[in-house]
């Protein structure tokens, strides 16, 4: 019987197993539905080009313990390090990333419309916080920003209605600062160093976002089990028993916790909660066309286009091969509305899962899961386990957190 069980080879499911063997607990086992390991962090060579299969990965952290461990793995002088150049598409403009810090790049007069709005947010004026999403989003930034990119770039990145949607997950907004928008746009100049998001990311050398997850398995092969779907989870005599053949103490879950619900049995007293658990998922379509920018990607509000972020590939992948570009499209949406792109496409691929989808009373949801099973020792970690946006860097430190929650309360040294 295997003290852990591991659903998912990802980037957070590697790190739980590299943490758990690192503290001493060699028979654990991890199931992998793919013939290849990485989850959303996968790469794929395509006629010469670098392509992160799963979307848009870059490696930067605010937890100093992410960086050691992964540089442990893979040293820092295997990545190149770049200062971000990330654009915004806005009425037929393209202007830096964020909009509200960069709105003097705009012609006068949609400048002038964007200062007035931005001025007349609810938060500057003290108005009590909604709790609806687009009368969130208005109270924070301002009609004219909510209006021309956050409604429709959320709308067709998550591809649902705002009505939908949940504000919980736009903590990371802060409050805007009227005095320093006035300030740019006098000075036409934005301080970068007081931007909300990292200004600065790594990425590999060699071998697309891809190369970080094999360097941290490259120890963890024995313990990986490919093509291994988990079909069948029975909680038997305070044990597992997954697909009836193997039998584990606890179980942590890295995958969708929708994925399981037919394998856990269709529990009755957590449907309406699994209900809540939604994902969307991605098209990413490889083109061929010519650029001589610096950009690393550009967000694509504009709601004619089937598309919401483009990505330039050698202008942060070094060995990949000169103008490649690559698109996220969310699937439905996809599905529904024709791509259209200047350019020779080369190649296509659609993600299993991308982003979990902040629907209404998706966190109360995912807090009622949890805590069920947790009695059961099925535990779930990372963007998946735990049914959060998170980054690689983030999954990766609550793998590292919980191992060594795990491993105090097991009394092991």
């Amino acid at each position: 019987m295997y003290e852990y069980l591991i659903i998912g080879a990802g980037v957070t499911g590697i790190t739980l197993c590299k943490k758990f063997r690192e503290a001493g607990i060699d028979n654990i086992l991890v199931l992998e539905a793919d013939d290849k390991i990485g989850g959303l962090c996968k790469t794929e060579e395509v006629e010469g080009h670098q392509l992160d299969i799963g979307g848009g990965h870059f490696f930067h952290t605010k937890h100093p313990e992410v960086f050691e461990y992964v540089f442990s793995h893979l040293p820092e002088s295997e990545f190149q390090y770049y200062k971000r150049v990330s654009k915004i598409e806005l009425e037929g403009n393209t202007i830096d990333y964020p909009v509200e810090s960069n709105v003097w790049q705009l012609p006068l007069e949609q400048q002038i419309k964007y200062i007035i709005s931005i001025i007349r947010n609810g938060e500057s004026q003290n108005k009590p916080e909604p709790k609806n999403y687009e009368e969130w989003i208005r109270w924070k930034l301002g009609d004219r920003i909510c209006d021309h990119y956050m409604i429709p770039y959320n709308e067709k990145l998550w591809g649902v209605k705002p009505e939908q949607m949940d504000c919980d997950w736009l903590y990371k907004i802060p409050q805007v600062n009227v005095e320093e928008v006035l300030q740019y746009s006098l000075e036409r100049e934005a301080d970068v160093n007081k931007f909300p998001a990292h200004i600065h990311f790594y990425y590999p050398v060699k071998g697309g976002f891809q190369r970080i997850v094999e360097a941290l398995a490259e120890e963890e092969r024995e313990y990986i089990c490919l093509n291994t779907r988990v079909s069948d989870l029975e909680y038997r005599d305070s044990r597992w028993i997954v697909n009836k053949e193997y039998e584990a103490k606890h179980v942590v879950n890295t995958v969708p916790w929708n994925d399981l619900y037919k394998a856990l049995g269709e529990p009755a007293k957590l449907s309406f909660d699994f209900e809540k658990i939604k994902y969307n998922r991605l098209m990413i379509s490889l083109y061929e066309k010519e650029y001589d920018h610096d950009w690393h990607w550009r967000y694509i509000p504009d709601i004619q286009k089937c598309y919401h972020r483009e990505f330039y590939i050698h202008n942060f992948a070094a060995d990949s091969k000169a103008n490649g570009i690559y698109l996220e499209s969310n699937l439905n949406r996809y599905k529904q509305k024709k791509l259209k792109y200047e350019g020779k496409l080369l190649y296509e691929t659609e993600t299993e899962a991308a982003y979990p989808i902040p629907v209404i009373g998706h966190k109360k949801a995912i807090e009622h899961i949890l805590e069920y099973y947790e009695s059961q020792n099925l535990f779930g970690v990372g963007r998946w386990g735990q049914h959060q946006y998170q980054n690689a860097d983030v999954s990766m430190y609550e793998a590292m957190k919980f191992v060594e929650k795990r491993i105090k309360e097991d009394g092991i040294c």
